[in-house]
């Protein structure tokens, strides 16, 4: 320790008692008043002051009383060693560090507009998870970075809670105006969370993209994906009824089991609805935004995750296409849609299907 920060302390006591030492000298020629004071400085610098009785806690080395419980211990390095009580410590306190309010979060605040006013019999009392905060100083894929720990442990322990899906909210103004740039956005995103699969299955890369067989999946969990945008009008089923912001909502398909939405068909009962998808088709009818129902249930699962803004034979959005890799891409497209079936979500009109999933 320095004494006033500047002079160490073990220094200041031997520069004392040389001084003492000093002073007897000259002062021990003859008796007075200063041969006894030198005398007694003499003794306090040598029995007194003690050269590390201000050595810190820090400063002093490592000590265990008795046995060293380390002595004799070999390192080990297989992670089965470690007892299941520091496993669950260290998983929790890394967790806290990644991971934040997901049920109490701006995308869930700014989404409830469209959650209580859709026509899903399900939606109101949904169960979802909320992305982080949009940072607009950061780029989309990190923004979506910072998401992606609770989005993995929403898969993991979704079923198990009957939480209905994960909500990733996009600033309106960047990715709302027209849907291709919306469309942009969500391929973003997608591709991002693909990126990132933890059991590397990549379905965003698949080459069958777009086509039937595909659907999106993260971590080997089947992803059923609705999107809404504040560039869809107000008689349309992706209505956002206000919001300003986007928003890409990934809903596991246990989603679906757990509410019991059955199984897909082309068929509705219009006039007597008794089935649950009759019921939501029913509903998004009656309040004008009715949507194209097809006469098939198999088709391309992507060509409802963004969808145009006039319905029908021959209208997709090719929003899986990069358009920085293939011009003319990303916009409404004249391809057949004879091949595709709309769908029921737990928030709109669409259904998950059953899917002949293909090899890449």
């Amino acid at each position: 320790m320095a004494l006033f920060g500047v002079i160490p302390w073990s220094l200041f006591v031997d520069a004392c008692r040389l001084l003492s030492v000093c002073l007897f000298l000259i002062t021990s020629l003859s008796l007075n008043w200063y041969s006894f004071l030198s005398i007694i400085a003499l003794l306090i610098s040598l029995y007194i002051l003690d050269r590390n009785s201000y050595n810190t806690a820090s400063e002093k080395p490592l000590q265990f009383p008795g046995k060293n419980p380390y002595k004799g211990k070999k390192r080990v390095k297989d992670e089965e060693k470690i007892s299941p009580e520091t496993k669950e410590k260290f998983v929790e306190q890394i967790l806290d560090l990644v991971l934040y309010d997901v049920e109490n979060c701006a995308a869930l605040r700014n989404f409830d507009i469209i959650q209580q006013n859709t026509h899903c019999t399900f939606a109101k009392r949904a169960m979802l998870w909320g992305s982080r905060d949009y940072d607009t100083s950061m780029s989309l894929e990190q923004n979506v970075m910072r998401s992606l720990p609770a989005l993995t442990k929403l898969l993991i322990v979704g079923d198990s809670l009957h939480l209905d899906g994960f909500l990733i909210e996009l600033p309106g103004s960047q990715f709302g105006a027209t849907v291709e740039e919306f469309g942009q956005g969500v391929r973003r995103v997608l591709k991002c969370i693909s990126d990132h699969d933890p059991i590397s299955f990549h379905c965003m890369n698949k080459s069958y993209l777009g086509k039937v067989g595909w659907s999106f999946e993260y971590g080997g969990v089947p992803i059923f994906v609705t999107t809404f945008a504040p560039c869809y009008p107000e008689n349309h089923s992706r209505y956002a009824f206000g919001s300003e912001n986007s928003y890409i909502l990934l809903q596991p398909m246990y989603s679906f089991a757990i509410h019991d939405i059955g199984d897909d068909t082309p068929l509705t009962n219009w006039d007597e609805p008794k089935t649950v998808r009759d019921k939501i088709r029913c509903a998004y009818k009656e309040n004008n935004r009715g949507y194209y129902i097809r006469d098939t249930v198999v088709y391309p699962a992507a060509h409802d995750v963004v969808k145009p803004l006039k319905e029908g034979p021959g209208h997709v959005i090719e929003w899986w296409m990069d358009p920085s890799v293939e011009e003319g891409h990303g916009e409404e497209s004249g391809q057949s849609d004879s091949d595709s079936e709309d769908s029921e979500s737990v928030f709109d009109e669409t259904e998950p299907i059953a899917i002949d999933k293909k090899t890449d």
